[in-house]
């Protein structure tokens, strides 16, 4: 009989590409790959250049930068997270007082919320191994070094939870979100490429980086949610 607690198939293969694609754009980077760095640089100046010749280019693309980044996945991270523990509170003193307790948050979603916190940690570590300048044009200023994006990372790992939490959905929920969670990755790495803040390669190594934190994360509580699942 197949384990309960083993993540799919489709999953592991998923994480296992996006870590050797990641692999594979870590070591071109460190090595200074002469083709990479030919692309990274075409961009890059493809950006910049835009960003110059019209107006509404920065602002644009700044925009979904802050509307889509880090800080507003955290923000919502944060809620639920909140959210969680005051239910829980209200819960335990419902059931000291035998009153209506209210809906118990879904575990699934504390352990996503929390996952997007701690892992905002994972492209900031990476980046102080790797330590690669940002592109000389860019267009805003950024904190840290270039690779990988962190931008792409928090948006592809709260597109990955999102439709991990989807799977219980119906197949037209299942649909939706995964449009609109491919949707935001994909505004959010063009977005950093074209504002040149990033190189093409930094949003890829960061999106497969989130793939990674994703597949890891999810696999692991499937695991420990099925093991507390089964009967003793």
């Amino acid at each position: 009989m197949p384990n309960a607690a083993a993540p799919p198939r489709r999953a592991v293969v998923v994480g296992a590409v996006a870590a050797a694609l990641f692999t594979v754009i870590l070591v071109a980077v460190v090595t200074d790959w002469t083709p990479l760095r030919s692309v990274d640089l075409t961009v890059s100046v493809w950006g910049a250049e835009r960003g110059l010749a019209y107006p509404w280019w920065t602002p644009l693309w700044v925009t979904i930068s802050l509307v889509l980044g880090p800080g507003a996945f955290r923000i919502v991270a944060l809620g639920v997270l909140l959210w969680a523990t005051i239910s829980w509170a209200v819960r335990s003193r419902a059931r000291r007082t035998a009153t209506l307790a209210p809906s118990r948050p879904s575990a699934d979603l504390v352990v996503a919320a929390a996952a997007v916190l701690v892992g905002g940690l994972v492209p900031v570590a990476v980046k102080a191994i790797v330590d690669r300048p940002r592109p000389t044009g860019a267009l805003v200023d950024a904190l840290q070094s270039s690779f990988p994006s962190s931008h792409a990372f928090a948006v592809t790992a709260a597109a990955g939870f999102a439709i991990a939490l989807a799977a219980a959905g119906s197949e037209r929920v299942r649909g939706v979100v995964a449009v609109v969670a491919v949707a935001a990755v994909v505004l959010v790495c063009t977005a950093r490429v074209a504002l040149a803040v990033h190189y093409l390669s930094d949003v890829a190594a960061g999106a497969s980086l989130g793939v990674v934190w994703v597949t890891v994360v999810w696999s692991l509580w499937r695991r420990v949610s099925a093991s507390s699942d089964a009967p003793a």
